[in-house]
C-alpha cells in the first residue's frame, strides 16, 4: 500500500505537469494508451487468460466506469489546485467509504467512525481554507472533492469483483477503458493543443507509475489484512506534500499541516480496526 501511494503521487506529479498544456482527453487518452500496453505486456508475460465470464460481471463494468470518472476528475483538479490540495481532498475517500460501507449495511453503524468522518472532512477544509483570500480556485477544489467520492465507490467496487479477474486484468481493463473514453472525446474535440515529445515522455512516466499503483492497490486491497495495510493510504498526503514543495515550492501553512495530520490521524484511526468493505 504505501509502495501504491508513492507511485500515485508520481503519477499525480507528471500529470500536474503536463495539465497546464494538455486538455484533460489527451492526458486520459496518451496516459490510457501507455498504461493499457504495459498493463497487456504484463498479462501476456503471465501468459494470463481472461475469464469471459468474470470480464462481463457488472462490477467489473461498475469498477471500470468509476476509474474513468475518477482519472478525468483528477485530472482536471491537478490542473486547477496546488497538488498538495488535490491530495487532502481525495485522500479523505477512505473515510467516504467508512461512511457508505456503513449506509450499505455492509458493517454495523458506529457513532464513533462517523465523528472521524467529520473530523476527516474538517482537515480538509483546514487544507482549503475558504475564508482566505487567496484560495485555491472553486474549479479544482471541487473536482477534487469529485475525485473523493468516485474514489470512495471505486474502493466499494474493488472488493466486489470476482477474485477469477487479477489485478494485471483489471488493470488493462481499467487503462483500456480510460484511454479509449479520452481518445473518443480528444476526437470530437477540436482544436486541441499540440502534444510535443515532452508531454509524450512525461505522460508514459505517469502510466508506468499509474500501472504500478493499480497493481499495488488492487493486491493490497484484497490481502486479507486490511486493518493493518489501509492506514499507509495516507502516506500519498507526505509523498504528494514533499512533492509538492520540491517541484512546485508549495510552502504549506500552519493551519495546512495540522489539517493533513487530521486527515491521516483520523483516516487511519477509522481504517485501523477492519477494513469497511472486508
Amino acid at each position: 500500500m504505501a509502495a501504491a501511494m508513492g507511485c500515485w503521487a508520481g503519477n499525480d506529479a507528471l500529470v500536474k505537469l503536463c495539465a497546464h498544456d494538455l486538455s484533460v482527453t489527451q492526458i486520459l487518452a496518451i496516459r490510457g494508451l501507455f498504461a493499457s500496453s504495459l498493463a497487456l505486456t504484463l498479462v501476456l508475460l503471465a501468459r494470463e487468460r481472461l475469464q469471459p465470464r468474470a470480464l462481463t460481471r457488472p462490477a467489473v463494468a461498475l469498477r471500470c466506469t468509476l476509474e474513468l470518472a475518477t482519472a478525468a476528475s483528477a485530472t482536471w483538479a491537478l490542473a486547477h489546485a496546488p497538488l498538495g490540495v488535490v491530495t487532502a481532498i481525495t485522500m479523505t475517500a477512505p473515510m467516504l467509504a467508512v461512511l457508505g460501507a456503513q449506509l450499505l449495511g455492509w458493517e454495523a453503524r458506529a457513532w464513533t467512525r462517523l465523528l472521524g468522518v467529520l473530523a476527516g472532512l474538517f482537515g480538509a477544509l483546514l487544507v482549503v481554507q475558504p475564508w482566505q483570500n487567496q484560495q485555491p480556485p472553486l474549479a479544482g477544489v471541487a473536482a477534487a472533492f469529485i475525485c473523493a467520492l468516485c474514489l470512495a465507490a471505486r474502493d466499494l467496487s474493488t472488493r466486489r469483483l470476482a477474485q477469477a479477474l487479477s489485478a494485471r486484468a483489471m488493470t488493462l481493463l481499467t487503462s483500456a477503458t480510460v484511454g479509449l473514453a479520452g481518445l473518443g472525446a480528444w476526437q470530437a474535440t477540436t482544436p486541441a493543443p499540440s502534444v510535443t515529445p515532452w508531454h509524450w515522455g512525461l505522460l508514459a512516466g505517469a502510466a508506468l507509475c499509474a500501472t504500478a499503483g493499480n497493481l499495488l492497490l488492487v493486491a493490497a486491497l484484497r490481502s486479507t489484512h486490511l486493518g493493518r495495510v489501509m492506514p499507509l493510504r495516507f502516506s500519498l498526503l507526505l509523498w504528494s506534500t514533499l512533492l509538492g514543495m520540491l517541484i512546485w515550492q508549495e510552502r504549506p501553512s500552519t493551519l495546512t499541516w495540522a489539517g493533513l495530520t487530521l486527515i491521516a490521524a483520523t483516516g487511519a484511526a477509522a481504517l485501523r480496526k477492519r477494513a469497511p468493505f472486508a
